[in-house]
């Protein structure tokens, strides 16, 4: 018989398929090694909860909340994640593992002030997104949309923006030695400076 999810569980290497518990409050519960396959958690509350080397496949997170909450080594595939605070999660008394976004959807979310270095977003929807005072040092973000994005003192050193667009990210401001970008979206951070450029 399936584990249902609700509070106080402990739970390692189980597959969780259509759930929908979106709107409701789940605390103190532990995942370790789970997969989530076309889950419903728009809204839910994570209370301080633990998702340990899980993967998020073709899910809605979208306004999940996750206070206090300890994540640590998670693929999220093709889910839908807008307005995430992800600040809102404890990352101070693990060693959090790199996060991996892929053809997801995070806009409207906040990574404000955290250290994610070896964080990847690949082929994502990351609009409207603050990475402000935040660290992500060998980030990877190839072929994801940054428009209206927020990058100010943001360690972004090692990064590699292959084919990302909409980086519209000033100089000065942020940290970007070692970072990769394709020449077209290279002049952005030329436009930043209020270089004009003539062909």
């Amino acid at each position: 018989m399936a584990t249902l999810i609700a509070n106080n569980i402990d739970v390692f290497g189980e597959s969780f398929s259509g759930v929908d518990l979106s709107g409701k409050k789940i605390s103190h519960s532990e995942f370790d090694e789970c997969t989530f396959n076309d889950c419903n958690f728009s809204e839910t509350f994570f209370f301080s909860c633990k998702f340990i080397e899980c993967r998020f496949i073709n899910c809605n997170l979208s306004l999940t909340k996750l206070t206090d909450s300890k994540l640590s080594d998670l693929d999220f595939t093709s889910c839908k994640m807008i307005g995430i605070d992800w600040t809102m999660a404890n990352w101070k008394t693990l060693n959090a593992n790199p996060l991996r976004f892929k053809e997801s959807i995070l806009n409207d979310s906040t990574f404000f002030g955290l250290q994610l270095d070896d964080i990847i977003i690949k082929d994502c929807q990351a609009k409207e997104v603050d990475f402000s005072n935040g660290s992500f040092k060998k980030g990877d973000f190839r072929g994801s949309d940054f428009k209206g994005a927020l990058f100010s003192n943001t360690n972004l050193e090692g990064g590699n923006f292959t084919d990302a667009t909409n980086t519209f990210i000033e100089i000065k401001s942020n940290h970007l030695k070692g970072a990769i970008f394709n020449r077209f979206e290279a002049l952005y951070l030329l436009e930043t400076m209020g270089i004009i450029l003539v062909d």
